[in-house]
Order: C-alpha cells, then sequence, then structure tokens
C-alpha cells in the first residue's frame, strides 16, 4: 500500500491502472476464493479517474482497500456476516473508514466475516488451497490481501480473528494496542478487548495506516547498533499446538539470532496459565450483554454456537466476571515486567498450518490471552509447512508500544524474507 501510494503520487502509476489491476485479479480468483461480500467496480473505477483527473491527493492517494463487514459504510451496506442485517445501509462511515477516506483510499468492496465476528464461517476459502479454511473472522479481508486482490484490507480482533487468518493465509497481520483506533462505526463484541487491525503484504503499510488513523509517527530504528532483544514464550498452550508450530518458532528464533538479535526463552508465568479461561469468561459475559437485542429477536437466524456463546455469558455472575478481570489486570503487571529486559516477546501465531474444511475457522487458542491482555501483536510469516501451506509466528509488545514494535517487525520481517531466500 506504501509503495502503491508513493507511486501514484510520483506520477509513475495512475490510480486508474492500479485499481484495474486489483479489479482484474479480483475478476479472475474471486469465484473462487469468496473474499467478498460486495463489490462496486464501478464506483471504484470512477473514484480512481476522479483521483486522477482531480489531483485528489494523500497520503493514500488513489490506494484501493477492502473492509470488513462489521465496519460501517456508507457506500455499502454492512451485514455483520448474518442474513438478516444484510441489507442494513449505515448512514454514516465508521471512523477508521471516513479517515482513509480522508486520506485518498478507494473503497473496492466490504470482505466477508463469520457471523457476528465469532465461529460460524463464511464463504471464503484459503488461497493456497481452496479445500482449506483461511481463518476467521476477518476471513475475507486475509484472503483478498493474500491473494493479491488488495494491497490492504480492515480486520478486527476480539479472540484471534486477525492474527490467526494472517497466519493462515501467510501475510503480515496486526493487531493494535486496544483503545489506539476510534471503533465508532465497528461492530462491538467484547469492549474490553473488541480492537482494530489491518492486514496487508508489508509492514510498512502498517506504520502508514496508523498515521492516517491516529497520527503516530514511524520510529527509525538500527538494530545492528542496538541489537533487538527477542524471547521465545511458550506459553501453557505449546504442547497443544503441531510439531510443525513449535518447529516454526524455534527456526524463527534461531533466524532472528543469527541475524543478530539477542535471544532468549521465557518461563511461562504462573498467571498466564489461566489466561484462556478468563479470556473466555470476559468474552462471554460481554458478548452476551452488546449482541442481547440480536439474541433476543433473530434467535431462529443466529448459529447455535453463537446462541450458546450468548446463553453462556447469561449465566456468569458479576462477581465471577469481576474476578476474571481482576486477574486479567495482575498478569498485565506481569507482563509489564517481563519487558524490562526484553523488547518483543516471540509466540505461535496459530496451531500450525490452516486446517482443511470449510465449516470452521481454526483454534483461536494462540491468541485469547494476548488480546485479553490488549497488547499489540503482529504475526508474521515465515515459510510453509508439510502440507504447502504458510507458517507464521507472532510478536507481541508492550501495551501502547505500537509505534516501536512495527520498526522491530519490519526488521524482522526482513530478515525472515533473506533467511528463506538464502535456503531456498
Amino acid at each position: 500500500m506504501a509503495e502503491l501510494a508513493r507511486r501514484i503520487g510520483a506520477g509513475q502509476l495512475t490510480a486508474e491502472e492500479a485499481m484495474r489491476s486489483c479489479l482484474q485479479r479480483i475478476d479472475l480468483r474471486e469465484r473462487e476464493v469468496g473474499a467478498f461480500v460486495s463489490i462496486d467496480e464501478a464506483g471504484a473505477l470512477e473514484a480512481a479517474r476522479l483521483a486522477d483527473n482531480a489531483g485528489i491527493s494523500g497520503p493514500l492517494q488513489g490506494v484501493p482497500i477492502g473492509v470488513k463487514d462489521i465496519i460501517d459504510t456508507r457506500q455499502f451496506a454492512t451485514g455483520w456476516g448474518t442474513s438478516f442485517y444484510q441489507d442494513h445501509q449505515p448512514g454514516r462511515n465508521a471512523s477508521c473508514v471516513e479517515l482513509f477516506l480522508q486520506a485518498g483510499a478507494i473503497i473496492v468492496g466490504k470482505t466477508v466475516t463469520t457471523e457476528f465476528a465469532y465461529f460460524k464461517p463464511g464463504k471464503t476459502a484459503n488461497p493456497h488451497n481452496l479445500t482449506h479454511t483461511p481463518g476467521g473472522s476477518s476471513s475475507g479481508s486475509a484472503a483478498a490481501v493474500a491473494d493479491c486482490m488488495l494491497p490492504f484490507a480492515f480486520g478486527s480482533q476480539t479472540a484471534a480473528s486477525l492474527i490467526r487468518p494472517a497466519a493462515y493465509c501467510g501475510i503480515p497481520g496486526y493487531k493494535a494496542s486496544h483503545g489506539s483506533f476510534d471503533l465508532q462505526g465497528v461492530m462491538g463484541l467484547a469492549p474490553s478487548m473488541d480492537t482494530l487491525g489491518f492486514l496487508a503484504r508489508e509492514i510498512e503499510d502498517f506504520e502508514l495506516a496508523r498515521s492516517v488513523l491516529c497520527g503516530s509517527e514511524p520510529v527509525v530504528a538500527d538494530f545492528d547498533d542496538t541489537p533487538l532483544r527477542v524471547s521465545l514464550l511458550r506459553g501453557a498452550h505449546w504442547s497443544e499446538g503441531s510439531m510443525e508450530m513449535r518447529d516454526v518458532c524455534q527456526r524463527a528464533l534461531a533466524a532472528l539470532a543469527d541475524s543478530g538479535a539477542q535471544t532468549g526463552e521465557l518461563a511461562c508465568p504462573e498467571v498466564f496459565k489461566v489466561l484462556t479461561e478468563c479470556q473466555k469468561t470476559i468474552m462471554a459475559y460481554e458478548v452476551a450483554r452488546a449482541r442481547i437485542f440480536e439474541y433476543s429477536h433473530y434467535r431462529e437466524q443466529i448459529s447455535a454456537a453463537f446462541i450458546d456463546l450468548v446463553e453462556s455469558g447469561l449465566k456468569i455472575t458479576r462477581a465471577a466476571y469481576q474476578a476474571a478481570c481482576n486477574t486479567r489486570d495482575r498478569a498485565m503487571r506481569v507482563l509489564q515486567s517481563l519487558f524490562v529486559d526484553i523488547d518483543i516477546i516471540l509466540a505461535p501465531s496459530a496451531p500450525g498450518e490452516a486446517p482443511a474444511g470449510l465449516d470452521a475457522t481454526g483454534d483461536p487458542l494462540y491468541s485469547r490471552s494476548w488480546n485479553l491482555l490488549q497488547v499489540p501483536c503482529i504475526s508474521i510469516p515465515f515459510g510453509y509447512g508439510p502440507q504447502g501451506l504458510p507458517l507464521s509466528v507472532q510478536m507481541v509488545g508492550p501495551m501502547n508500544s505500537d509505534d516501536s514494535m512495527l520498526a522491530a517487525a519490519k526488521w524482522v520481517h526482513s530478515q525472515f524474507r533473506r533467511q528463506l531466500e538464502a535456503g531456498a
């Protein structure tokens, strides 16, 4: 996205040429991949021509983007992955969408989400193997970017909805620190964990997107003079993942050590061992209250999995919810202490390669605790597994360290590429 914006701004490429390239790829692949709920080809081309002819400028001038279908747009209906809201037309753009449009971006379409950004899959397939899941809930956004239909798309995460599809589709995915971006116009699920994020093919694109949404500036870092300090945290669920997941994390740590990083391993703090259950408790409690209207009025059209989530949440007492929040807060303090001596935690992004089948989106196990702790996370691809599908690792940083973490992620991504190319 950033490179595309530079080329358009420099007159090396027109916005219409960039848009036609994306639309040609969509025409070629969308029938098989199914990344979109809706597309406005004519409107996108007209907007691109206007950007060229009227000299519209901005940091994202003429850049095609996709918007996850839980995010409001005036141009497209917002269906939240449901049948009963599929024709709902918002009267305003979500804040993130409006800021991108003001910066010159052009919306190509709305991308597929799971029902209420939870478990029930949409139609999207993994572009690397159409018989495998792309992950969820930001399914369409991840697949569209991975298949080169778009350079950038919005996603979101409450449990693993961005990191997991990024990992399964083999592209970088960035979940911001909780509260980084205004969420007006973004469907709420669990307020203490709902977080906006991005899917792109370059880490630099995340820096540009952050600058548009919150005015931050990219951090310039020299990891040759000051080596990045990275430690692997296997976590309480390490043994529940696949052999290839464990292997890719260890290979990634070794690759960073070979590149000059200071590496090590962290013992899993005792309080971290209960965070998955805390996340489930807090999420169910908050979801049951956020989506009580839909449960009450559209129950016959809602999936059994979502009904179960709401009903389990309604049974959770306020005392049990508060106890889980207190444990989370204690774990946050422990996590902060870990970052005294390191810059980045390395952890699994997902249990392994994308599972076969399109009737589920994979296990969210390896992102639940990090999302609960509200810290920034980035999934970075690192090679392929035995089935030829992408593998990734997850970088976790201190709360509100997003800009410095993105600088570190750019370096890590470049080192991974260099090592993979050297071994090719």
